[in-house]
């Protein structure tokens, strides 16, 4: 059923085959209706012209018989007559409407008396004109029949026709006498013919010369003078053998007629036919098989153009759906290759036409990969509705500046691919130099005016790649590179390629590492002014078998880019809580443990039930574990992010916003998050002792976390007056390599019985 919704013209196809299948078997049925209906009709053909040659011989013998012996008396007389023969002849013509003459001849042939209306002269010897027909008619005691032959006094085919005369069972004369075909026997078989359809024959068994023959244009020279071919008489007694399982000797005394197909001269011809053994005839009628057809199409020619028309209607609903699927399938095929918004093809595009869009390799294809610049702050700003309106402005500013021959793909969010087709590296850079400068014209959007601006990296087929896939991120790689200083078009080249595969090759080896431990947790304390521990940063490291130590700032986007963020952040998460509950057990000294989350990991479905599980099942308090989120949380669905922050808070945790000053915070947007720790970002740090307006700045975040309540913790703290800078401004907590750097758990657990030894007073001293 699925393949016939799938495709309407095998549907059609299975219509049409069924309605064949019937019009053939009515087909068949309204043949053999044909065929049955005519053999019948020659059945009863065959059965009234033996009826009637029986009658007419039969009228013959009786009248013979009747006159039989008053014509032996005058045979034997010793002094006849002629007159007297020839009265008693003509009587017997006056009582014998079929008879054109009578005549007696001796046993020598000579002729003693005839009819008035054939002279003796005429007649000849009986004997000499047909000695096998005379010597048959002295042998058998019935009428002997001769070939037809014609009279051409009288203007007819006659049948000649002799019987014996016999004394005490010898013979003693021959009576003979013609019966006319043209007039007698024809007004028995006219009414039997079918009009222009068949003919009816009588065909002597021994000579195969036809005795009567009716109902074909042919003259009636050509009929009596030629024999049925011997070929033809073979076929018959063959089939007529094979075909009812009997003899042909029992056949020619069987009353029944039989009916079969013969190939003759003319051709294909149905044939019913019965045996007169008294004669030895065969009456036959025959059926040319053109004729048959004929009636079979006469009478189906209106079922055929009921089933035509019937078709034709179906072919033109069939062709009707099929066009309107096509269209359909056209708009769905469009609406699955190319960008709602903006009507341009789309990546299903491109796995679609990946040969087309390369074109020869002889002729080249150039491929430029732009993203626009701060696009999201359009989003962020100004809500999606409005970015959309500007990606469609976009778009029109691209087709404006590209030629009909290039395609332009929307790859994605604010990225475009345009292929360049027969298009080297020079007039490429050109026309990314040229959408640079287009796209970086101001926007006029609901009353609204901003500037944008775009990245171009470029890559050229063959010469940089030589499947589509590989050209799109050789092009790729190229706009990374040219994002790094924005509003700028790069090239793409090895070097950048073989940054990109060390990318790949980290992206790879970080699944492994984590699958196989190369992955270790190391922890920083974070103090407060008189030196007490507040709690521990948990971060995370890589130490890699054959490359040695892999930074965190190498990684760690890696594995936020590349989705990996939510699995390594849940291995942190359990490492971190399981190592640190040792530790606290051991001191029998509570702390905080402060967690980095990535906002794809905070986002992510399974992180809240995974941190909730965890805090259930181990001994850790809710309120002593912290998670440290970035500003780009901010860039989110505030009121989702809102929402989710809530859940934690409900659950215990507490919510510190790390590297607070350097991102997207607003106070408004600060003020409606249940944030309970601003963490001072180090670039702040760093410049605290010599600039001013970094002074400033720091003590103005220290001041907004004292206003709205929260605690401030400044990381990077690497020198004493930095942390006396700090304490005068009125910060909390410290973390940095004055104090501490990162440890491993069991370097930990040292510093912290140790610190605990040495801390003295309020004021923290490292020094000591």
């Amino acid at each position: 059923m699925a393949k016939l919704r799938q495709n309407i013209w095998f549907l059609f196809a299975l219509l049409f085959a069924g309605s064949c299948l019937v019009l053939i078997f009515f087909l068949h049925q309204r043949w053999q209706l044909v065929v049955q209906e005519h053999t019948q009709q020659q059945h009863t053909q065959v059965q009234q012209l033996v009826s009637s040659v029986s009658s007419l011989l039969s009228v013959q013998q009786v009248l013979a018989n009747l006159y039989h012996d008053q014509l032996v008396e005058l045979v034997q007389a010793e002094q006849t007559d002629i007159s007297q023969g020839t009265r008693l002849l003509d009587h017997l013509i006056h009582n014998n409407r079929f008879a054109t003459a009578y005549a007696v001849s001796n046993l020598d042939g000579d002729l003693l008396w005839a009819s008035s209306n054939r002279p003796l002269a005429e007649l000849g010897n009986l004997k000499d004109n047909n000695p096998v027909l005379f010597e048959q008619a002295i042998a058998h005691s019935g009428l002997v029949l001769g070939q037809t032959y014609y009279i051409p006094t009288i203007d007819a085919w006659t049948i000649p026709v002799r019987q014996r005369l016999s004394q005490a069972g010898q013979p003693v004369a021959i009576l003979a006498l013609g019966v006319s075909l043209h007039e007698e026997l024809n007004a028995f078989v006219a009414p039997l013919l079918l009009p222009r359809k068949n003919t009816v024959a009588l065909i002597r068994e021994h000579d195969g010369f036809y005795q009567f023959h009716a109902g074909d244009d042919l003259t009636a020279s050509q009929r009596y003078q030629t024999p049925v071919e011997q070929g033809i008489l073979q076929q018959l007694q063959a089939r007529l053998e094979r075909e009812s399982g009997i003899s042909f000797s029992q056949l020619r005394q069987s009353e029944e007629t039989q009916s079969l197909w013969l190939q003759a001269p003319e051709g294909r011809v149905q044939s019913v036919l019965r045996f007169l053994p008294d004669y030895q005839l065969w009456a036959v009628s025959t059926l040319h098989s053109k004729v048959l057809l004929q009636a079979f199409w006469q009478g189906s020619g209106r079922y055929l153009l009921i089933f035509a028309l019937s078709q034709l209607l179906l072919f033109i609903l069939v062709q009707t759906i099929a066009k309107a699927d096509r269209s359909r399938r056209a708009a769905l095929m469009f609406e699955a290759t190319h960008d709602q918004l903006t009507a341009l093809p789309n990546r299903n595009y491109i796995r679609q036409q990946k040969a087309d869009l390369l074109g020869q390799e002889s002729e080249g294809c150039a491929l430029l990969f732009l993203d626009l610049d701060n696009f999201k702050t359009i989003n962020d700003s100004f809500g999606h509705e409005l970015g959309d309106k500007v990606l469609q402005e976009v778009s029109c500013r691209i087709q404006q500046q590209t030629q009909r021959d290039a395609t332009i793909v929307r790859h994605g969010g604010d990225e475009f691919l345009i292929f360049l087709p027969r298009k080297n590296e020079s007039e490429a850079l050109t026309l990314a130099s040229t959408l640079i400068h287009q796209l970086s014209l101001p926007y006029q959007v609901d009353q609204l005016s901003f500037v944008l601006g775009a990245s171009v990296g470029i890559a050229h087929y063959p010469s940089h790649a030589r499947q589509v896939d590989e050209l799109i991120r050789a092009a790729d790689v190229a706009m990374y590179e040219a994002k790094k200083t924005k509003n700028n078009v790069f090239l793409y080249s090895a070097q950048l390629d073989a940054h990109y595969q060390q990318r790949f090759a980290i992206e790879r080896r970080l699944r492994i590492a984590m699958e196989q431990g190369h992955l270790f947790l190391v922890y920083q304390p974070q103090l407060q002014s008189n030196g007490q521990l507040h709690g521990v940063e948990a971060l995370v490291r890589w130490q890699d078998p054959n490359d040695g130590f892999i930074p965190p700032d190498q990684f760690v986007p890696i594995a936020e880019e590349s989705g990996q963020m939510p699995v390594l952040g849940q291995f942190i998460m359990t490492r971190a809580v399981a190592e640190i509950i040792a530790i606290q057990q051991q001191l029998q000294q509570p702390f905080q443990l402060s967690l980095n989350i990535s906002i794809r990991q905070l986002l992510h479905s399974d992180f809240y039930p995974q941190l909730r599980q965890l805090l259930e099942t181990s001994e850790l308090r809710p309120e002593q574990l912290t998670l440290e989120l970035t500003e780009s949380i901010l860039i989110e669905d505030h009121d989702h992010v809102c929402q989710l922050l809530q859940r934690f808070k409900r659950l215990g945790c507490k919510i510190s916003m790390d590297d607070f000053g350097t991102g997207y915070s607003s106070l408004s947007m600060l003020r409606t998050l249940p944030v309970d720790e601003l963490k001072i970002d180090k670039s702040f740090i760093d410049c605290l002792l010599h600039d001013e307006t970094c002074r400033n700045m720091t003590a103005s975040i220290i001041a907004i976390g004292q206003k709205m309540q929260l605690t401030t913790i400044a990381e990077g703290v690497e020198q004493q007056p930095e942390q006396a800078l700090l304490e005068q401004m009125g910060c909390h907590l410290y973390q940095g390599y004055y104090f501490a750097k990162p440890m491993s758990a069991t370097q930990l657990l040292d510093y912290l019985q140790n610190n605990a030894q040495r801390r003295t007073g309020s004021k923290l001293n490292p020094e000591q």
